[in-house]
């Protein structure tokens, strides 16, 4: 049944986690138990929300686009899935990763089995010509945050690298993915082609406000709250956006902690202590909590002129809260 007009996006939650458990299975079998486990419990199901938002912000409707916009989040819980293998990390939304629950191997083939749901789910919509376009949107980011994947890898413990070489990994590993899926629900409601593309530069712009957020909640909000493991990145060696700005920003003492931090051996609970008073001390947090807000800013900009926008506006509003 479609959403009714004035729901706002938060109702949409229910639609989109009983068309995920339709397209995954019961957990009848390894697999499908396995899936599940990584999709759920969900969370805000940003990426499938922005997809049917999209689509009714042009004149479409929820039921259109359900099953592809489920289908993306199959995608993009597929990629975490992975990066944990490849981090090695334990936790993920506070809870045992995939890969802790059920071995590494079984976290691989889960992680392939959601891509495939995710793609047949796409592929099974109608019109065709509508449906293969969009899902060439989508296709395009996963190369993009596969390619991003590597390029991260090759960044780690380099405090050298700029800030530009991380916004490069955030554009690729989360906002092309995120612009995607508005673009696609554009794309599925007969959107013109410059509506769909002002709705792909909306969520590329709220994708990089969303990670930029992400990469600040080690040190804002506390680990219970966030669902995040707040020395995961402090472990793996993984430079973020606010500490690029406070190594830039660092005085020669505490340029020094921080190479001690990302190169040596120092336990990863005291080095995320450090850390965070190396952020404080620069005034690194705050500049990028306004660099945040700013994209907030732009994400809105980019909704000028279409019909409907107040659901996306209330989503760029509230998606970097994660309070909320």
């Amino acid at each position: 049944m479609a959403a009714p007009a004035s729901q706002s996006p938060l109702t949409l939650i229910p639609l989109s986690e009983a068309e995920l458990a339709r397209l995954v299975g019961s957990g009848e079998d390894l697999l499908e138990l396995a899936c599940l486990d990584a999709l759920f419990p969900t969370g805000k199901l940003l990426r499938p929300t922005l997809c049917i938002e999209s689509a009714r912000a042009v004149g479409g409707r929820a039921e259109s686009v359900l099953s592809f916009a489920a289908g993306i989040e199959c995608l993009h819980v597929a990629s975490p899935v992975h990066d944990d293998i490849v981090d090695q990390d334990p936790m993920r939304r506070g809870r045992a990763s995939t890969a802790e629950r059920f071995g590494i191997a079984e976290a691989l083939l889960a992680g392939d089995g959601l891509y495939t749901a995710g793609w047949v789910a796409m592929l099974h919509g109608s019109p065709a010509d509508r449906v293969l376009q969009a899902s060439q949107a989508v296709a395009e980011a996963m190369h993009a945050m596969c390619r991003s994947s590597m390029h991260e890898t090759t960044i780690r413990e380099d405090l050298s690298c700029g800030r530009s070489a991380v916004l490069k990994v955030i554009r690729g590993k989360t906002a092309t993915l995120t612009g995607a899926a508005c673009q696609a629900g554009a794309i599925l409601a007969a959107a013109t082609p410059g509506h769909a593309e002002a709705l792909r530069q909306y969520g590329e712009v709220l994708g990089t406000a969303l990670q930029i957020r992400d990469d600040l909640l080690p040190y804002t909000v506390h680990e219970r709250i966030t669902g995040k493991h707040a020395i995961s990145d402090v472990a793996n060696r993984q430079p973020t956006r606010p500490v690029l700005l406070a190594y830039e920003s660092a005085d020669d003492h505490d340029r020094r902690l921080l190479t001690r931090v990302f190169h040596g051996d120092t336990d990863p609970t005291r080095a995320h202590r450090d850390l965070l008073d190396v952020l404080t001390r620069t005034g690194a947090i705050a500049e990028t909590t306004g660099q945040a807000q700013d994209c907030v800013t732009q994400a809105r900009a980019a909704l000028d002129g279409l019909p409907s926008t107040e659901r996306l506006a209330q989503l760029a509003d509230s998606t970097v809260d994660r309070h909320h």
